[in-house]
């Protein structure tokens, strides 16, 4: 009885015990502007992205992380479907943070990639290029000038007489195999 007595008394204390469950993680502000920043992006809604960027810096003008806003705002404005970008405004941008952060800046390298491919991409779209329909969704573009025009052209012509003369051996050969179908005893 007294062994009830007691785990009586054990079962009651642990049932008014409280177990510490784990709290939530609670977003900092920086990574809440990120999130919210995306979401903007996904959206479409670039002049949301840069006045919540913009909102960070003021709010927290000396933490780390506002450095890092110069690079997340050059990254939106070298975006293609920013409508208000640009790969000049997004090239100052990543310049500007290259030279605002030290080798320790969070996305320096990220940024110094971006930098050289937004500077070779203006290049290939300053440069006069062609493009034919049939390329809309391709993610190459070939530059021409007026010397390596010719020369394509001269190519072209060259591939479509080795094209004509392989079509007169086929157009041959088919018509060796429709003979000897039609007559199947030789």
């Amino acid at each position: 009885m007294r062994t009830f007595r007691i785990m009586l008394c054990v079962l009651a204390l642990g049932g008014c015990a409280t177990i510490p469950l784990a709290a939530p993680s609670v977003k900092s502000d920086w990574e809440r502007t990120l999130d919210n920043a995306r979401r903007d992006v996904d959206a479409g809604n670039y002049f949301a992205v840069q006045k919540l960027l913009d909102e960070f810096v003021r709010v927290h003008p000396n933490g780390p992380e506002a450095r890092e806003i110069a690079f997340w705002k050059a990254v939106y404005t070298l975006d293609p479907a920013n409508v208000q970008g640009s790969l000049g405004g997004g090239i100052a941008g990543l310049d500007q943070y290259l030279a605002l952060t030290d080798s320790a800046g969070r996305y320096r390298n990220e940024a110094a990639v971006l930098r050289r491919t937004a500077a070779v991409a203006r290049g290939v779209t300053a440069a006069p290029a062609t493009a034919s329909p049939d390329t809309t969704g391709k993610d190459t573009v070939t530059v021409m000038t007026a010397k390596s025009r010719d020369e394509e052209i001269a190519s072209l012509k060259d591939q479509l007489a080795k094209s004509k003369d392989e079509l007169a051996k086929v157009s041959a050969e088919l018509d060796r195999i429709k003979k000897r179908l039609a007559n199947p005893s030789n």
